[in-house]
Protein backbone atom coordinates (compact mmCIF):
# COMPACT_ATOMS: atom_id res chain seq x y z
CA UNK A 1 0.00 0.00 0.00
CA UNK A 2 1.70 2.79 -0.88
CA UNK A 3 -0.13 5.28 1.19
CA UNK A 4 1.38 3.26 4.19
CA UNK A 5 4.66 3.30 3.11
CA UNK A 6 4.69 7.11 2.51
CA UNK A 7 3.42 7.42 6.16
CA UNK A 8 6.40 4.57 7.85
CA UNK A 9 9.03 7.26 5.96
CA UNK A 10 7.40 10.12 7.63
CA UNK A 11 7.30 8.72 11.11
CA UNK A 12 10.61 6.27 10.81
CA UNK A 13 13.84 8.33 11.87
CA UNK A 14 13.55 10.74 8.92
CA UNK A 15 15.82 14.09 7.83
CA UNK A 16 13.60 17.24 8.27
CA UNK A 17 13.82 17.92 4.23
CA UNK A 18 12.23 14.85 3.90
CA UNK A 19 9.60 14.94 6.28
CA UNK A 20 8.84 18.69 5.07
CA UNK A 21 8.85 17.60 1.50
CA UNK A 22 6.07 14.93 2.52
CA UNK A 23 3.98 17.11 4.15
CA UNK A 24 3.91 19.56 1.29
CA UNK A 25 3.52 16.87 -1.16
CA UNK A 26 0.82 18.38 -3.86
CA UNK A 27 -2.03 16.65 -4.28
CA UNK A 28 -3.66 15.32 -7.04
CA UNK A 29 -5.11 17.69 -10.21
CA UNK A 30 -8.45 17.40 -8.51
CA UNK A 31 -7.15 17.99 -5.59
CA UNK A 32 -8.82 14.83 -4.27
CA UNK A 33 -5.65 12.96 -3.09
CA UNK A 34 -2.19 13.71 -1.07
CA UNK A 35 0.56 11.06 0.47
CA UNK A 36 -0.95 12.19 4.23
CA UNK A 37 -4.51 11.52 3.13
CA UNK A 38 -4.05 8.35 1.00
CA UNK A 39 -1.76 6.94 4.09
CA UNK A 40 -5.21 7.36 6.06
CA UNK A 41 -7.29 6.10 3.61
CA UNK A 42 -5.26 2.34 3.25
CA UNK A 43 -4.56 2.43 7.29
CA UNK A 44 -8.79 2.57 7.99
CA UNK A 45 -9.68 0.34 5.41
CA UNK A 46 -6.82 -2.58 5.92
CA UNK A 47 -8.01 -1.99 9.58
CA UNK A 48 -11.88 -2.26 8.84
CA UNK A 49 -12.61 -4.54 5.87
CA UNK A 50 -11.99 -7.70 8.27
CA UNK A 51 -13.99 -6.49 10.82
CA UNK A 52 -17.11 -6.45 8.75
CA UNK A 53 -17.96 -10.39 9.04
CA UNK A 54 -18.48 -9.96 13.02
CA UNK A 55 -21.89 -8.26 12.31
CA UNK A 56 -23.22 -5.20 13.38
CA UNK A 57 -21.82 -4.75 16.69
CA UNK A 58 -18.35 -5.77 15.39
CA UNK A 59 -18.68 -3.30 13.08
CA UNK A 60 -19.49 0.05 15.32
CA UNK A 61 -16.16 -1.67 17.26
CA UNK A 62 -14.26 -0.79 13.79
CA UNK A 63 -15.34 2.89 14.29
CA UNK A 64 -13.84 3.32 17.36
CA UNK A 65 -10.80 1.58 16.20
CA UNK A 66 -10.49 3.76 12.78
CA UNK A 67 -10.39 6.98 15.02
CA UNK A 68 -7.00 5.66 16.97
CA UNK A 69 -5.63 4.83 13.91
CA UNK A 70 -6.37 8.17 12.28
CA UNK A 71 -5.30 9.71 15.63
CA UNK A 72 -2.00 7.64 15.69
CA UNK A 73 -1.33 8.79 12.31
CA UNK A 74 -2.35 12.67 13.24
CA UNK A 75 0.21 12.70 16.67
CA UNK A 76 2.93 11.01 14.42
CA UNK A 77 2.37 14.26 11.82
CA UNK A 78 2.54 16.64 14.87
CA UNK A 79 5.50 15.30 16.37
CA UNK A 80 7.62 15.79 13.52
CA UNK A 81 9.73 19.18 13.43
CA UNK A 82 8.96 19.36 9.59
CA UNK A 83 5.26 20.05 11.14
CA UNK A 84 6.01 22.07 13.76
CA UNK A 85 8.17 24.17 11.67
CA UNK A 86 6.75 24.43 8.10
CA UNK A 87 3.06 24.55 8.98
CA UNK A 88 1.33 27.68 9.88
CA UNK A 89 -0.05 27.73 13.72
CA UNK A 90 -4.20 27.23 13.84
CA UNK A 91 -6.67 29.86 16.12
CA UNK A 92 -8.54 26.46 16.81
CA UNK A 93 -8.90 26.20 20.85
CA UNK A 94 -11.55 25.16 23.65
CA UNK A 95 -13.63 28.23 24.17
CA UNK A 96 -13.71 28.92 20.55
CA UNK A 97 -16.52 26.72 19.27
CA UNK A 98 -17.56 28.89 15.78
CA UNK A 99 -16.76 25.78 13.41
CA UNK A 100 -19.77 23.47 15.60
CA UNK A 101 -22.34 26.47 14.17
CA UNK A 102 -22.64 24.43 10.77
CA UNK A 103 -24.02 21.32 9.39
CA UNK A 104 -21.25 18.17 9.90
CA UNK A 105 -21.20 14.80 7.81
CA UNK A 106 -20.65 11.75 9.20
CA UNK A 107 -20.45 8.38 7.79
CA UNK A 108 -24.16 6.41 8.60
CA UNK A 109 -22.20 3.82 11.04
CA UNK A 110 -19.89 6.55 12.27
CA UNK A 111 -23.49 7.99 13.83
CA UNK A 112 -24.57 4.52 15.82
CA UNK A 113 -20.96 3.80 16.90
CA UNK A 114 -21.10 7.79 18.74
CA UNK A 115 -25.30 7.20 19.76
CA UNK A 116 -23.89 3.71 21.22
CA UNK A 117 -20.94 4.98 22.99
CA UNK A 118 -23.14 8.19 24.31
CA UNK A 119 -25.68 5.78 25.98
CA UNK A 120 -23.15 4.42 28.09
CA UNK A 121 -21.20 7.29 29.59
CA UNK A 122 -22.05 8.32 33.14
CA UNK A 123 -23.14 11.71 31.57
CA UNK A 124 -25.70 10.19 28.99
CA UNK A 125 -28.91 11.94 30.39
CA UNK A 126 -27.72 15.04 30.21
CA UNK A 127 -26.44 14.81 26.83
CA UNK A 128 -28.99 12.88 25.39
CA UNK A 129 -31.61 15.64 26.71
CA UNK A 130 -29.22 18.31 24.79
CA UNK A 131 -29.96 15.94 21.89
CA UNK A 132 -33.57 15.45 21.94
CA UNK A 133 -34.19 19.32 22.79
CA UNK A 134 -32.03 20.28 20.02
CA UNK A 135 -33.67 22.78 17.47
CA UNK A 136 -32.93 21.89 13.64
CA UNK A 137 -30.61 24.39 12.43
CA UNK A 138 -28.43 25.36 15.57
CA UNK A 139 -25.28 24.94 16.59
CA UNK A 140 -24.36 21.38 17.80
CA UNK A 141 -25.80 20.21 21.21
CA UNK A 142 -22.52 19.20 22.46
CA UNK A 143 -21.69 22.79 21.84
CA UNK A 144 -20.77 23.78 25.77
CA UNK A 145 -19.46 26.98 26.79
CA UNK A 146 -17.53 27.57 23.96
CA UNK A 147 -16.53 23.50 23.58
CA UNK A 148 -17.03 20.07 22.72
CA UNK A 149 -18.79 17.99 25.39
CA UNK A 150 -18.22 14.77 23.33
CA UNK A 151 -14.23 15.67 21.90
CA UNK A 152 -12.92 12.16 22.36
CA UNK A 153 -16.39 11.13 20.32
CA UNK A 154 -16.50 13.75 17.31
CA UNK A 155 -16.93 12.31 13.95
CA UNK A 156 -13.98 12.44 11.49
CA UNK A 157 -15.85 15.54 9.75
CA UNK A 158 -14.75 17.57 13.20
CA UNK A 159 -11.61 16.06 13.67
CA UNK A 160 -10.03 17.56 10.48
CA UNK A 161 -10.67 21.30 10.98
CA UNK A 162 -7.95 23.47 11.74
CA UNK A 163 -8.05 26.73 10.61
CA UNK A 164 -5.63 29.50 10.72
CA UNK A 165 -8.14 32.47 11.30
CA UNK A 166 -11.05 32.37 13.72
CA UNK A 167 -13.09 35.27 12.00
CA UNK A 168 -13.60 33.18 8.87
CA UNK A 169 -15.60 30.23 11.18
CA UNK A 170 -16.98 33.21 13.32
CA UNK A 171 -18.67 34.88 9.99
CA UNK A 172 -19.01 31.76 7.95
CA UNK A 173 -20.43 29.02 9.79
CA UNK A 174 -21.94 31.19 12.91
CA UNK A 175 -23.31 33.80 10.52
CA UNK A 176 -21.70 37.05 12.03
CA UNK A 177 -21.01 40.24 10.88
CA UNK A 178 -17.25 40.45 9.31
CA UNK A 179 -15.12 42.50 11.58
CA UNK A 180 -14.88 46.42 10.70
CA UNK A 181 -11.44 46.41 11.22
CA UNK A 182 -8.43 44.35 10.18
CA UNK A 183 -7.49 42.52 6.98
CA UNK A 184 -10.28 40.50 5.75
CA UNK A 185 -10.50 36.94 7.27
CA UNK A 186 -8.78 34.28 5.79
CA UNK A 187 -9.89 30.79 4.81
CA UNK A 188 -6.53 29.30 5.46
CA UNK A 189 -6.13 26.16 7.24
CA UNK A 190 -4.07 23.39 7.36
CA UNK A 191 -3.78 20.75 5.17
CA UNK A 192 -2.29 17.94 7.10
CA UNK A 193 -4.80 17.18 9.63
CA UNK A 194 -7.85 17.97 6.98
CA UNK A 195 -5.75 14.91 4.96
CA UNK A 196 -5.71 12.82 7.89
CA UNK A 197 -9.28 12.87 8.68
CA UNK A 198 -10.84 13.04 4.96
CA UNK A 199 -8.61 10.11 3.92
CA UNK A 200 -9.84 7.55 7.06
CA UNK A 201 -13.51 8.45 6.66
CA UNK A 202 -13.03 7.22 3.36
CA UNK A 203 -11.21 4.15 4.34
CA UNK A 204 -14.01 3.78 6.82
CA UNK A 205 -16.98 4.01 4.91
CA UNK A 206 -15.43 2.08 1.33
CA UNK A 207 -15.43 -1.41 3.04
CA UNK A 208 -19.39 -1.38 3.76
CA UNK A 209 -19.63 0.33 0.35
CA UNK A 210 -18.08 -2.60 -1.31
CA UNK A 211 -20.12 -5.43 0.94
CA UNK A 212 -23.08 -3.68 -0.28
CA UNK A 213 -23.82 -1.85 3.13
CA UNK A 214 -25.63 1.67 3.36
CA UNK A 215 -23.06 3.94 4.56
CA UNK A 216 -24.17 6.95 3.06
CA UNK A 217 -22.87 10.61 4.29
CA UNK A 218 -25.41 12.00 6.56
CA UNK A 219 -26.29 15.40 8.70
CA UNK A 220 -24.94 14.52 11.88
CA UNK A 221 -27.07 16.21 14.71
CA UNK A 222 -30.45 15.26 13.06
CA UNK A 223 -29.06 11.27 12.48
CA UNK A 224 -27.34 11.14 15.69
CA UNK A 225 -31.11 12.25 17.40
CA UNK A 226 -32.95 9.99 15.17
CA UNK A 227 -30.97 6.84 16.61
CA UNK A 228 -29.73 7.96 20.26
CA UNK A 229 -33.05 6.22 21.72
CA UNK A 230 -33.59 3.43 19.76
CA UNK A 231 -30.72 1.13 20.96
CA UNK A 232 -31.96 -1.21 17.83
CA UNK A 233 -30.83 1.05 15.28
CA UNK A 234 -27.43 -0.38 14.55
CA UNK A 235 -29.27 -4.05 14.38
CA UNK A 236 -31.76 -2.95 12.05
CA UNK A 237 -29.59 -1.38 10.06
CA UNK A 238 -27.29 -3.84 9.47
CA UNK A 239 -30.32 -5.92 8.43
CA UNK A 240 -31.01 -3.14 5.70
CA UNK A 241 -33.39 -1.25 7.20
CA UNK A 242 -34.22 2.83 6.90
CA UNK A 243 -33.05 4.33 10.25
CA UNK A 244 -32.17 7.51 9.16
CA UNK A 245 -34.72 9.98 8.32
CA UNK A 246 -34.94 11.13 4.71
CA UNK A 247 -33.72 14.87 5.46
CA UNK A 248 -30.83 13.43 7.29
CA UNK A 249 -28.85 12.57 4.07
CA UNK A 250 -26.58 14.18 2.97
CA UNK A 251 -24.52 12.29 -0.32
CA UNK A 252 -22.98 8.85 -1.25
CA UNK A 253 -19.48 8.82 -0.26
CA UNK A 254 -18.84 6.53 -3.93
CA UNK A 255 -20.69 5.95 -6.59
CA UNK A 256 -23.23 2.90 -7.02
CA UNK A 257 -21.16 -0.67 -7.85
CA UNK A 258 -23.01 -2.64 -10.29
CA UNK A 259 -22.86 -6.40 -10.33
CA UNK A 260 -20.21 -7.23 -12.95
CA UNK A 261 -22.10 -9.03 -16.33
CA UNK A 262 -21.38 -12.42 -16.97
CA UNK A 263 -19.08 -13.31 -20.31
CA UNK A 264 -20.62 -14.09 -23.20
CA UNK A 265 -19.47 -17.85 -23.03
CA UNK A 266 -21.52 -17.59 -19.29
CA UNK A 267 -24.28 -16.31 -20.49
CA UNK A 268 -24.62 -19.19 -23.26
CA UNK A 269 -24.02 -21.70 -20.17
CA UNK A 270 -27.12 -20.12 -18.50
CA UNK A 271 -24.66 -18.94 -15.20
Amino acid sequence: MAGLAILAAMTAPFTAESALSTIRAPRSRDGRSSPIKDAAFDAVQAMVAPALAGGAEAALDAVGQAYAVAEAIWADIRATPAYAFGTAKAACGKGCGWCCHQRVGAAAVEVLHIARQLRLRPDADTLIARLDAWPTGRACAFLVDGACAIYELRPFKCRGLYQLDARWCMTTYAKLDVPLFGPPPSHDYQAPPKDVFDGAVFGLALPFHRAGRDCAGVDFMPALKAVINRPDAAARWWRGEKVFPAEAHLHDWFPSIKPAKPKRADRHRGL
